[in-house]
């Protein structure tokens, strides 16, 4: 009797499976399995189309350091603008990141690198790179990219955020700042130590904090916290830096002046000598903390004419020698 309940049994499963069999291999299941991959296919593509796009203008140390910390939380369609060798190689050869916070290699086949804006597209955010040197060049170079929704980010040094606008807009110095070709203007304040080693090869060595604050707006926007919050997000799902966002700008671009003036200036007057040796020798050192006092007094000036309090003026602690 026992036999034969196994025997029943073993009947059920055996023709259950043959069921299934059948089932999966008819024509109908299989029209079902193709809907089923190319829905998954599908849904892939709409993914890729629905990533945000960005555009480094000035992919050198900088450029090419923050862009592929973007690139690699595969959030984004990032486009690197380059010249010369810089985009040869890495057109052949992909771009290569080394950094203390991980190492990045973008292949060949991955990476979106162009020599002309014209060939870009419009983009969600441009990243701006450059030398401060080059901003009358920042009106052509990133006009053909904007659409009416698109952000702006200067990662440059100087007080050069109004500046762009102006050139951006045609407008004269003695213009107030007013910006409609694109939603939002914001200056970035990189502390970063990178280099450009070779060309499609650039080292990050040191540090790496990225501080924004919004320039200007659209007056199509009435609530400024959307330009926040926008610029947030873009770099929450970053590594290998800390990013924050300051509510005042000048007072941020002149908290960098504080590193910049020192260290640039007396860097290049003793031929080029590096950090650590101007820290290192008492008298430089002593130099580059007099040069740091008079930057604050100046900022602080500067803060007093735009109309903002004491409260935000630079303080003993930005220029203490712990600060070096």
């Amino acid at each position: 009797m026992a036999r034969n309940k196994w025997i029943h049994a073993f009947v059920i499963v055996c023709t259950t499976y043959f069921a299934v069999c059948i089932a999966w291999t008819s024509p109908a299941s299989g029209q079902k399995r193709i809907l089923t991959k190319r829905a998954s296919a599908q849904s892939v593509a709409d993914g890729e189309m629905k990533k945000g796009t960005i555009a480094i203008v000035g992919s050198g140390a900088v450029g090419c350091y923050y862009g592929a910390r973007l690139w690699e939380t595969k959030e984004y369609h990032v486009k690197f603008l380059m010249r010369g060798d810089h985009f040869t190689v890495s057109k052949e050869k992909g771009l290569n990141v080394t950094s203390v916070a991980g190492d990045i290699f973008i292949p060949p086949e991955e990476l979106l690198v162009y020599d002309s804006v014209g060939s870009m597209g419009k983009v969600d955010w441009v990243i701006l790179s450059l030398k401060s040197t080059s901003i009358e060049a920042t009106a052509s170079l990133i006009r053909p990219l904007l659409h009416e929704t698109s952000r702006v980010i200067a990662i440059m040094n100087g007080l050069v955020d109004d500046d762009i606008v102006r050139y951006l807009e045609d407008q004269s110095q003695d213009d107030e700042p007013l910006l409609t070709r694109c939603a939002a203007v914001y200056g970035g304040m990189a502390f970063l130590c990178s280099n450009r080693k070779s060309p499609g090869h650039v080292d990050h060595s040191y540090a790496g904090k990225l501080t924004a604050s919004l320039s200007r707006s659209s007056n199509i926007f009435i609530d400024m916290n959307v330009h926040k919050e926008a610029i947030i997000s873009l770099w929450k799902s970053t590594r290998g830096f800390e990013f924050s966002y300051d509510e005042n700008l000048v007072r941020a671009r002149w908290l960098k002046n504080l590193w910049n003036l020192p260290f640039n200036g007396i860097s290049v007057a003793m031929n080029g000598i590096t950090v650590d040796t101007i820290v290192g020798d008492p008298g430089l050192r002593k130099l580059a903390l007099k040069v740091m006092d008079e930057t604050a007094q100046i900022a602080n000036s500067d803060l007093a004419y735009r109309g903002y309090s004491e409260d935000d003026y630079l303080g003993v602690e930005e220029v203490s020698g712990n600060t070096v």
